[in-house]
Parts: C-alpha cells; sequence; structure tokens
C-alpha cells in the first residue's frame, strides 16, 4: 500500500523525537491510522529524530511526490484557508530547495496561485524540501478540491 506523506503526518500528531518504530506505530493507532501504515511504522527498525526521517523510512511505500493514494478521509483539524496538496504543489513547480518562505511565494505567484496560499507561504520560513513546505502548511492542508 502506499501512504501520503500528510496522511503519515496527521496520523503522527504529536510526535515527540526522536522516537523508535514501535513507539511511532502506537502513536499512529492512537491517531487512527489504519493497520497497513501502523505495521509500516512498526517496521521501522531504527529511532528517528523528526518527520522528515520518518518519510525517508516510509520513501518506498509513498505514492508519488504526494501521495498516489490520496487521502480522502474526512478531515476536522483544518484551519481556513484550506488547500489540497496536490494544488499547493502544483502552485510550487520549478521551486528549489532550500528555499525561504519569501522566495516560494514569489514561485507560488509565477504559478497563479491563490493569494491566501501566497501570503502563507511568505510566513513559512526557511525550508529544506517540500515535505517541510507541507508539513509548515499542515493545519490548512485538506481542503475542498480544486
Amino acid at each position: 500500500m502506499a501512504f501520503q506523506v500528510t496522511e503519515v503526518q496527521r496520523h503522527l500528531k504529536g510526535a515527540n523525537y526522536p522516537m523508535d518504530g514501535e513507539a511511532l506505530a502506537g502513536l499512529a493507532e492512537s491517531n487512527g491510522a489504519d493497520q497497513e501504515l501502523v505495521e509500516a511504522l512498526r517496521g521501522i527498525g531504527t529511532e528517528v529524530d523528526g518527520p522528515n526521517t520518518v518519510m525517508q523510512h516510509l520513501s518506498g511505500q509513498l505514492g508519488g511526490s504526494t501521495g498516489g493514494a490520496q487521502d480522502r478521509s474526512p478531515r476536522d483539524d483544518v484551519d481556513a484557508p484550506a488547500f489540497q496538496v496536490d494544488d499547493v504543489q502544483r502552485h510550487l513547480k520549478g521551486a528549489s530547495y532550500p528555499s525561504k518562505g519569501e522566495e516560494l511565494a514569489k514561485v507560488a505567484e509565477r504559478n497563479r496561485a491563490p493569494k491566501d496560499l501566497v501570503d502563507l507561504l511568505r510566513h513559512i520560513g526557511t525550508v529544506d524540501g517540500p515535505n517541510k513546505v507541507m508539513e509548515r502548511l499542515e493545519s490548512h492542508l485538506g481542503g475542498p478540491q480544486g
């Protein structure tokens, strides 16, 4: 099974790194993750220091850049304005990393992103890749499909 990055991150909400695979699996299970994700996390044989390391361990099980297994489960923890991961990534096409929020906002403007997204990107600080962008925007991901 392939997992979407935001799905994994949502089920690891509240993680207190460093954590080992067993602890990650327990947290994900308590956050409502399905058994496939719980078992994949349990299979991480070492301690990880943060979400990027978790994603590296699961990289063979992630479904493409945004996760081909689209997580369409109901969300009640999304702040307005809200965006789909695919839309954010489309508006950041051509971005290079590491990058500052202001630089990403300019890329998004060139890619005709909504003003709300451009404003959010301006304030995310320096990020080392798309996973970190999604992590910083997590509370705004999962909105209506655009």
